[in-house]
């Protein structure tokens, strides 16, 4: 795929990617950034013109994220507070004590700290989730060693990677980058992103061959992924 190009569209500027697929891909990004892959030869204005062909599915998805992001509950870090671990809701039980830690019992998180602080409290919080999103992304990758082996497709590598819009990618090698808050998506989710990203292994762009692969391999995929964005 070509580096990126800025051109305008109009739904306004956009992000532009050459690639060898045949066919124009549009999205739109939680933050409203509208992303396109096109194929090499297709002029600019014939991209823009497709867009505005598109432009009142451009406008319904901006509000969408629009609507999820004033509805979203800023996160706290004191007694009380309620975080989400594998689409569960858990309140934190905040104390002073030695050692320092995170621990899951029944319906809290458990947090010692040395001071309480709340900013104290999310660095050993995020750490924990970091640890246990590790813990169950490889554990749920490795059920895909044996199919990726027949197809001759790399062994999957997992890693924890913070991604400011993206739940995961795939690279070269059997690479899976992963997004660490995607451990506090139920449990459907986060299968779902994995497999939407072993696929990738296989068919790197969104083409008619890569979502064939993806119905075969996740037949709910689409219900799974309309509940991981809401």
């Amino acid at each position: 795929m070509s580096k990126h190009e800025n051109i305008s569209t109009p739904a306004g500027p956009a992000v532009l990617r050459r690639s060898d697929r045949k066919t124009l891909a549009i999205s739109v990004q939680p933050d409203g950034e509208l992303e396109l892959i096109a194929p090499h030869d297709v002029p600019v204005g014939d991209i823009a013109a497709k867009v505005g062909k598109r432009l009142r599915w451009i406008v319904r998805q901006r509000a969408a994220f629009a609507d999820m992001k004033r509805n979203r509950l800023t996160l706290r870090y004191e007694s009380g507070a309620t975080h989400t671990y594998l689409g569960r809701q858990y309140r934190l039980k905040v104390r002073c004590a030695k050692p320092v830690g995170v621990r899951l019992r029944g319906a809290y998180f458990h947090v010692c700290t040395n001071s309480g602080n709340p900013d104290e409290v999310q660095k050993l919080l995020e750490a924990w989730m970091r640890d246990k999103a590790l813990e169950q992304f490889e554990r749920r990758i490795a059920r895909w060693e044996s199919w990726c082996r027949h197809r001759r497709l790399p062994r999957p590598r997992v890693r924890v990677f913070n991604m400011r819009k993206r739940w995961g990618s795939a690279g070269a090698g059997g690479r899976i980058a992963l997004n660490p808050d995607l451990v506090r998506a139920p449990s459907i989710c986060i299968d779902y992103v994995i497999a939407h990203e072993i696929c990738h292994l296989k068919y790197p762009l969104h083409n008619r061959a890569f979502f064939r692969l993806l119905d075969s391999v996740f037949p709910n995929w689409r219900n799974a992924k309309a509940r991981l964005e809401s």
